[in-house]
């Protein structure tokens, strides 16, 4: 593709300016020709890369709103066992606390403009242009392998999301049912207490993390399992697991920074060539 500057030319006319009886050699005018590779990295690469980093930004910010959830909840946020599940704690229609229910909003905030981006990155490296080729083996085999290196930081970006979406729909689902738990309970009691046996407890009163759901009579300890004897808390193991998706995006990113780089510079070196007169 071959572009006509024509910048130099109305300068060197001097358009506008009072006409000198002098006679000027002629303009000279420059062909600027770009490779596919480059404009494949200026229209496609470069603004899917700009969208990976606004979502590395945004994705880590939330093992904080974790461990703020963490901590509300009174698991401690530092590995160790989880208090008993309290339903009615600062929230007698749910599980959450109004703390938790703050961190979670938080959380919620984050997922769509992560996917919006990630849906956006997919789009654009599914272009024709990038999936079928743009006609030159070498430039196409270039940006194939760009794409594949992007695509693969791409999918620890989506695992990031899983974790924080799933996390989030997870406890939301548990505190709709749960919703009114505590005032159903004191509904049903007697308005006179006398001393009796007590009523069953209710199945759904169990941890939040089971999303209501009632809990197993086979139920296994995760403390009891031989290498998480020094505590387990599910929360510390979400900010983990995302800790580590955070780091595998970054190293992805950077793979696919080096081929970027090293292909922008094959850019850089196209010198203007003046046209044949």
């Amino acid at each position: 593709m071959a572009r006509l500057a024509i910048a130099l030319m109305v300068a060197m006319l001097g358009i506008g300016a009072t006409p000198t009886p002098t006679p000027t050699p002629p303009p000279t005018i420059y062909h600027v020709v770009t490779r596919p590779l480059c404009a494949e990295l200026h229209e496609r690469i470069a603004p899917a890369i700009g969208m990976m980093l606004q979502n590395d930004t945004t994705i880590k910010r939330s093992p904080a709103y974790f461990k703020q959830y963490n901590d509300a909840a009174l698991y401690g946020g530092d590995n160790s066992d989880p208090a008993p599940p309290n339903p009615v704690a600062g929230d007698p229609g749910g599980v959450s606390n109004p703390s938790q229910n703050m961190a979670l909003q938080a959380m919620e905030n984050l997922i769509r403009p992560i996917a919006n981006n990630i849906i956006a990155i997919q789009t654009t490296l599914d272009s024709p242009e990038l999936l079928h080729g743009t006609g030159r083996a070498d430039d196409d085999q270039r940006l194939h392998e760009i794409r594949e290196q992007l695509l693969k930081a791409l999918a620890a970006q989506n695992a990031s999301l899983d974790i924080i979406s799933g996390f989030v729909d997870t406890q939301q689902m548990a505190d709709l049912q749960h919703a009114g738990q505590a005032y159903i309970s004191s509904m049903g009691q007697p308005d006179i207490k006398t001393p009796g046996t007590p009523g069953p407890i209710n199945p759904l009163a169990a941890n939040p993390n089971t999303a209501g759901l009632p809990q197993n009579p086979y139920y296994i300890d995760p403390a009891t399992i031989p290498g998480l004897t020094l505590g387990y808390n599910p929360m510390t193991r979400l900010i983990d697991a995302l800790h580590w998706t955070i780091q595998a995006t970054a190293q992805r990113e950077n793979d696919a920074a080096k081929s970027v780089m090293s292909n922008a510079a094959l850019c850089g070196n196209l010198a203007p060539t003046p046209a044949p007169r």
